[in-house]
């Protein structure tokens, strides 16, 4: 999209704001009505907007940028007060935060050792993502829903991005996970999250634990599975088992914020 375009769509999206909010000032609608259009204004924004006395659209207007924010409990409030009087508003780019996976497991899979099975593939596909999207982790997040009600807990680690790192950390969760377990528990629902991310041009090595050499030579380990799989077309190579039922589309949920690639059916 040009330049020109841009700015003009950008336009369109204020003008459109204002404008809903102008049609509403004129019969002065109440927050939350159905002819309110104003993004951002939902049901739950709407009852936090009448406890602070904003009860129409045209309050909403009158209101001062630093009440906005307050009331938002966010920087948003006060962009959306901009764009409401019509000025040029420019979110900034938002910045990856996590790589994760979830999934509900199938009856056959919510023994401990089923789920587990999972949950390796899980946190191979988000360490695939994490790869190609040029970053490293210094942290894994586990979390699982059982019969009993829901455990979850994390590892920091050095800096890192490779298979065999971070399905070792899988793996000491996951004795602790099953450790808290009462006997003969079903897990119904389980996920990983790779946090606490650095792009790969900005890596810091822990030189107490002296990883360097160790992490390069998994590290090659690892472009070499992800070279065969990408030439494959799936997965033929990989750190440890991998199952070859119930395992199908994992990482491949279209979300609201992601569409999948081509690989992540691998």
């Amino acid at each position: 999209m040009g330049i020109r375009n841009l700015s003009a769509r950008r336009m369109t999206v204020n003008q459109t704001c204002l404008s809903l909010a102008l049609g509403s000032l004129a019969n002065g609608h109440k927050l939350g009505g159905e002819r309110v259009g104003i993004p951002g204004v939902g049901t739950n924004m709407a009852k936090r907007l009448i406890r602070s006395r904003i009860v129409t659209v045209s309050d909403l207007y009158d209101t001062e940028p630093k009440q906005m924010r307050k009331i938002w409990r966010s920087v948003t409030g006060e962009r959306l007060w901009y764009a409401l009087h019509g000025y040029d508003v420019q979110a900034p780019e938002s910045r990856r935060g996590m790589f994760g996976h979830g999934r509900v497991l199938p009856p056959e899979c919510r023994a401990p050792e089923g789920a587990r099975a999972i949950c390796r593939v899980l946190l191979t596909k988000a360490a695939r993502r994490l790869r190609r999207e040029g970053f490293y982790c210094s942290g894994v997040w586990l979390w699982l829903d059982h019969g009993g009600g829901h455990w979850s807990g994390k590892r920091v680690l050095p800096t890192v991005h490779d298979d065999q790192a971070l399905l070792s950390e899988f793996e000491i969760l996951w004795r602790e996970a099953v450790s808290h377990l009462p006997p003969r528990t079903l897990i119904y629902r389980l996920g990983v999250t790779l946090f606490d991310l650095s792009p790969s041009d900005c890596r810091q090595l822990d030189f107490l634990l002296a990883d360097d050499s160790e992490r390069q030579r998994w590290e090659a380990i690892n472009t070499a599975i992800d070279l065969l799989n990408y030439k494959w077309g799936k997965t033929v190579a990989s750190i440890g088992f991998w199952p070859h039922r119930h395992v199908e589309n994992i990482g491949g949920k279209i979300s609201y914020t992601r569409i999948p690639s081509a690989e992540d059916f691998w």
